[in-house]
């Protein structure tokens, strides 16, 4: 994936309205590297999402967690796509640091989206952290 947080929050910060951050999640949704069909497994679903949602993720050898992941829907995959960006290339420690709650706020996306969204959301950042605390 090409961008980190910063560049992503510069883009979010240039956006000035919802129909226009609502596309570009949908463009971020095109980002993300196509997911291997094994990898859609029970295991690596997230439960509580509006659509099937599915991460992997792997530690370096410096302990740094890369994630992937892929959704059905374009903006559940955008979102995936954000969340992703903000936690890729972290340590453990600094995932479970990272608000990222504050981020999609800031980004002034959370506000924007549906309960049964926001609640999805927090179930993959759920599961990030989980998956960078146990490993």
């Amino acid at each position: 994936m090409e961008l980190n947080s910063t560049e992503l929050r510069i883009i979010f910060d240039q956006l000035s309205n919802w129909q226009d951050r609502y596309r570009h999640i949908i463009q971020l949704a095109k980002v993300l590297p196509n997911f291997p069909e094994e990898q859609r497994i029970i295991s690596n679903q997230i439960e509580g999402c509006e659509n099937k949602v599915w991460l992997t993720y792997k530690k370096n050898s410096k302990q740094i967690l890369t994630f992937t992941g892929d959704s059905e829907g374009r903006i559940v995959k955008g979102l995936l796509a954000i969340i992703i960006i903000l936690a890729n290339n972290k340590t453990a420690e600094q995932i479970a640091q990272t608000d990222f709650l504050f981020e999609l706020k800031a980004f002034k996306i959370i506000d924007e989206l549906s309960q049964s969204r926001q609640l999805g959301l927090y179930n993959i950042i759920q599961r990030i952290k989980l998956l960078a605390s146990n490993h």
